[in-house]
């Protein structure tokens, strides 16, 4: 039975409230949820709670810095991370292969997180850089790791009384970043794959760190086999280039879809690890 309860806060504490008392559906920039629930052509789109927007919270769309890290508000649109100079490289280029600009005007990077797509495209930069997600209710908050909060497609374990307030990355001197999304455009079309790589010197050692999306139920990346590959010279990685490939087709589960096979996605995904390495390593 649709639900017709529409409601508005005016700051973030008005919000925890609301969401406590109700349980609401967040609409923030709706480009999700609007194709969710929509019934059909010229209908209003009919939702089973009431609906919380909270695209007005100001105090949620700033992008800052401290010392130690880069603080993005959930609300932030991914044209404004495109345009900010403290957002990260790989960031950026995952935020405008995203839609086009009339979405990426109004969608957020929380709304983006929250949806919890294996598809989603700023998803792998944000795996890549360890980044930590702040949730709040009316009583407390917490910070969690992003690897941690979603669970499978379209699941995470945030709390019916919480809201998803920053998104906060850690600051670190990459010595190389790459990001590639393939699809049948550039953007305004979903992910057949995307890739963020880096590479930075941690402790006297070289260390790189790789993330991919639609390789299975969540974001697929794994700290052992980078921790496996850490090396003195980057030309280690070169000479083990098939080593590498042969742990990471290990953990990729891909499956057959309308926008690709599974045997594609892996081919190419291995493929972009081959890419990644043979370019660091003429630098």
């Amino acid at each position: 039975m649709a639900v017709e309860k529409t409601l508005s806060a005016k700051n973030i504490n008005e919000a925890l409230e609301l969401k406590a008392k109700y349980n609401p559906i967040i609409f923030a920039g709706g480009t999700d949820l609007m194709v969710e629930h929509l019934r059909g052509s010229n209908l209003i789109a009919k939702f089973d709670r009431p609906v919380l927007f909270i695209n007005y919270l100001d105090e949620l769309k700033d992008i800052k810095e401290d010392e130690n890290n880069i603080i993005i508000g959930a609300l932030t649109t991914f044209d404004e991370i495109i345009k900010s100079p403290l957002t990260p490289q790989v960031l950026k280029e995952s935020a405008s292969g995203i839609a086009g600009p009339p979405i990426r005007n109004i969608a957020t990077i929380g709304g983006n997180i929250c949806n919890a797509s294996p598809s989603a495209d700023s998803l792998p930069s944000l795996y890549a850089m360890d980044s930590v997600l702040r949730l709040k209710n009316k009583d407390s908050q917490r910070d969690i790791k992003i690897k941690d909060f979603i669970t499978g497609v379209g699941k995470t374990i945030i709390k019916d009384d919480e809201i998803l307030t920053h998104i906060i990355i850690p600051k670190k001197d990459y010595k190389y970043s790459f990001y590639k999304k393939i699809g049948t455009r550039k953007a305004n079309a979903l992910s057949k794959l995307a890739i963020c790589a880096l590479a930075l010197k941690e402790n006297d050692k070289y260390r790189f760190k790789i993330s991919f999306c639609t390789l299975g139920t969540t974001i697929t990346r794994d700290e052992a086999i980078e921790e496996k590959f850490m090396a003195s010279n980057i030309n280690e990685w070169k000479n083990n280039i098939n080593l590498i490939q042969e742990a990471y087709s290990n953990i990729m589960k891909p499956r057959d879809s309308a926008r690709s096979t599974a045997l594609y996605r892996k081919k190419c995904a291995l493929n972009l690890i081959k890419y990644f390495i043979e370019d660091i390593c003429t630098k």
